[in-house]
C-alpha cells in the first residue's frame, strides 16, 4: 500500500472538497427556469404508424422506441410548491421554511427524489499547487448512487491529471460505498493521511445536496443571519448534522439558490480546524433539477480548485454498483 504524499494531498482535497466557493458578479437564474418544462408528447408520423402496425401484430400492445432514460423523463412528476409559506414576508420565514423553498427553487422534493436516483458528472478541475506555479488542470468525473440518506450515499471520483515527470497522465480514484472509503492511484491501492481521509469524508457530508434532503437526513435546520456578498442579501441557514457538525449556507434573497456554504474540519484535537467556504454559479437546469455547473473551493482563505461540469445526467438507465467498490 502507498502513502499519498503531501503533494498528492492536494489533489485529493480537490477531488474530495467539491462545489465552489468563489465571490462573483451574480445573474441570478430567471423565476421561470424553476418550473418544470411540458414534456413532448408529438411522435414522428412515421413512427407511429410503424409502432401501430407492430401493436395489431403483438396483440394490440404498442411498441414504445423511448430508451429506458427517455421514457424515464416522460413520468417525472409534477414540481409541489411549499405549503404554509407566506411568500409576501420573507423575513418571517423560519429555517425550515426557507429551506423548503429553496427546495422548491432546485426543482421541488418530488421531482428531485424521481430524477436523482443517481448520477454522473464530468467536467474540468484546476488545482492550486503552489502560490507560484499555475493550477494543474486535469479531467474529473464523479458518480454517485442516492441511498436512503445522504451519509450512506455512494460516490466514485475520478481524477487525470498530468504526471509530474511529463510521462504518462496520473489517474487517481477516490471511493465511498456508504461505509468505508478508500483510494487508488494508477490502479493501486494507496492509504490516505488521516487529514486527506477526514477532509475527503467532510466533503461529502458538508455538501449543497444535504440541505436538499434534511428532512430524510434527520438533520435540523435553523435560520441564522446572512451577509451582504457582491451586493446580493442573503439568508442565512445553519444545518445541524446528526453527528453534531455543521453547514452553513448562505441562500440568495432573490432567487433561493445556494451561493456558499462553509464547514470546518476537525483532523485531530491538538490541531486547529480546517476551514472550507464553496461557492456556486452557472445555475443550469438538467432533467428540472437545478445544477451549479462551476464551483470553487478555498481552504483557510487560500484558493484550492476549480470545477467546471461539461455534461451531467441524472437517473442512468445502467450504473453498475460495483464501482464503488473496486479500483
Amino acid at each position: 500500500m502507498l502513502s499519498l504524499r503531501r503533494w498528492s494531498l492536494a489533489w485529493l482535497w480537490a477531488v474530495g472538497c467539491g462545489w465552489a466557493v468563489v465571490v462573483l458578479p451574480w445573474q441570478p437564474v430567471p423565476a421561470a427556469s424553476w418550473h418544470l418544462p411540458k414534456p413532448s408528447t408529438q411522435a414522428q408520423p412515421d413512427k407511429a404508424k410503424e409502432n401501430s402496425k407492430q401493436g395489431e401484430k403483438n396483440g394490440g400492445k404498442k411498441r414504445s422506441d423511448k430508451n429506458p432514460e427517455e421514457a424515464a423523463r416522460d413520468k417525472i412528476p409534477k414540481a409541489e410548491k411549499p405549503k404554509a409559506v407566506k411568500f409576501n414576508k420573507p423575513e418571517t420565514w423560519d429555517g425550515e421554511t426557507v429551506a423548503e423553498v429553496v427546495i422548491y427553487a432546485y426543482g421541488s422534493r418530488p421531482v428531485i427524489d424521481y430524477v436523482f436516483t443517481n448520477a454522473r458528472f464530468e467536467g474540468i478541475i484546476k488545482i492550486a499547487v503552489d502560490d507560484n506555479q499555475p493550477p494543474i488542470e486535469g479531467k474529473i468525473l464523479e458518480y454517485i448512487l442516492r441511498r436512503e440518506t445522504s451519509d450512506r450515499n455512494c460516490v466514485r471520483i475520478e481524477v487525470e491529471l498530468p504526471s509530474p515527470q511529463g510521462g504518462e497522465p496520473q489517474q487517481l480514484v477516490f471511493g465511498f460505498n456508504g461505509y468505508t472509503n478508500w483510494a487508488a492511484r494508477n490502479r493501486q491501492s494507496i492509504t490516505l493521511t488521516p487529514e486527506a481521509q477526514a477532509t475527503f469524508l467532510a466533503s461529502l457530508k458538508h455538501d449543497h445536496f444535504a440541505l436538499l434532503r434534511y428532512k430524510e437526513d434527520g438533520t435540523t435546520v435553523t435560520r441564522v443571519p446572512g451577509e451582504r456578498i457582491m451586493g446580493i442579501d442573503t439568508i442565512g441557514l445553519e444545518l445541524t448534522h446528526r453527528d453534531g457538525s455543521k453547514t452553513k449556507y448562505f441562500i440568495s434573497s432573490q432567487t433561493y439558490h445556494i451561493l456558499h456554504l462553509e464547514y470546518e474540519v476537525q483532523v485531530s484535537p491538538e490541531d486547529k480546524p480546517l476551514r472550507f467556504r464553496e461557492s456556486f454559479y452557472d445555475f443550469r437546469p438538467v432533467q428540472n433539477i437545478l445544477v451549479p455547473m462551476r464551483k470553487e473551493l478555498y481552504e483557510n482563505g487560500k484558493f484550492k480548485q476549480r470545477i467546471e461540469f461539461r455534461d451531467v445526467r441524472f437517473r442512468l438507465a445502467k450504473l453498475d454498483e460495483d464501482l464503488f467498490f473496486r479500483l
